[in-house]
């Protein structure tokens, strides 16, 4: 198993491409669970539909971040929210190699992803995982939210108990909402905290942790790195 997390889609930068030319394979199958939408932005069917099948701008997106791969369109499935029973979903899921989550929203992904029964089905998968954003917060078995302009103020929730070795903080600014936010992950659980900017990454295989671009480890076990 093999976890990608990323604050941004940025798959298609040359130094992502170097790190994971010997990891994402040109014969590789990609399921993405478009399922992290907020409905006060994509608030109909026809909307969600725009947006993430054929010809919509998420789906163009996700067609162009695995072309430096080699993988083909043909190649690339969805997971959708209105129109997918539970079992087609879940065979989508079983006939990839890598589950792509993506940005959005992690607390209502992760309630579509109970609703449609994944997450013990997600959990059971030895595949490669890549999230951006809200789509790397849920792999963790609990993550956190920061205030923003989303959600006004921070909280804990439950995860896809993928990982629970770390934390991390997702397009990390070093704004103040966010240092009080890791001050009170690091109280709880006394875990390494990583922060992931908006051109950084973390590939981690459960034995090792790979940092790239600027993303930079910022708690260790014993607290706050100075730097």
């Amino acid at each position: 198993m093999i976890h990608v997390l990323t604050s941004r889609g940025i798959l298609r930068e040359p130094f992502m491409v170097d790190a994971l030319k010997d990891i994402i394979k040109k014969e590789h199958k990609v399921c993405v669970v478009a399922l992290s939408f907020f409905e006060k932005q994509i608030y109909t069917i026809e909307a969600y539909d725009a947006y993430y099948k054929e010809g919509g701008e998420y789906y163009q997106k996700m067609i162009d971040s695995f072309e430096p791969y080699g993988i083909k369109e043909k190649q690339i499935s969805f997971v959708y929210y209105y129109d997918m029973t539970k079992e087609e979903a879940k065979k989508r899921i079983d006939h990839a190699d890598i589950i792509y989550f993506p940005g959005g929203a992690p607390d209502l992904m992760m309630k579509r992803i109970k609703e449609f029964e994944l997450k013990e089905h997600l959990e059971n998968q030895e595949k490669i995982f890549i999230g951006s954003s809200a789509g790397a917060m849920i792999q963790f078995s609990q993550y956190h939210i920061s205030p923003d302009l989303d959600y006004d103020k921070f909280s804990l929730h439950e995860g896809l108990n993928l990982i629970d070795k770390f934390i991390i903080e997702v397009h990390y600014r070093r704004r103040k909402k966010q240092k009080s936010s890791l001050r009170k992950m690091y109280r709880n659980t006394h875990k390494p905290i990583f922060a992931i900017p908006d051109d950084g990454a973390i590939i981690y295989d459960h034995k090792n942790l790979k940092l790239l671009g600027s993303a930079k480890q910022l708690y260790n076990h014993r607290g706050v790195i100075r730097t």
